[in-house]
């Protein structure tokens, strides 16, 4: 089998300098690996912030409720002070 590049002819099983399918697959397959990777990070940084937003609003709702608690059943809520 001959192979011709323009007008040169090259001899079977040569290398030519260019890179093989192999080569440009596991290339792509890496940088699609890398790219997933990417998005599940920002996934998680994105489910972070809601979680901590989330965290937040239950500490300020139990601190409430605490202080209302503690107001509703001190002895100055009973005698009519404030």
């Amino acid at each position: 089998m001959k192979s011709w590049i323009g007008k040169q002819f090259i001899k079977p099983f040569t290398k030519t300098g260019a890179e093989s399918v192999a080569f440009w697959k596991s290339k792509a397959a890496k940088a699609k690996l890398k790219m997933a990777k990417e998005n599940l990070e920002q996934t998680f940084k994105k489910t972070d912030k809601s979680l901590e937003k989330l965290k937040k609003t239950t500490d300020r709702i139990k601190w409430y409720t605490k202080a209302a608690n503690k107001k509703r059943y001190s002895d100055d809520f009973y005698k009519g002070k404030k």
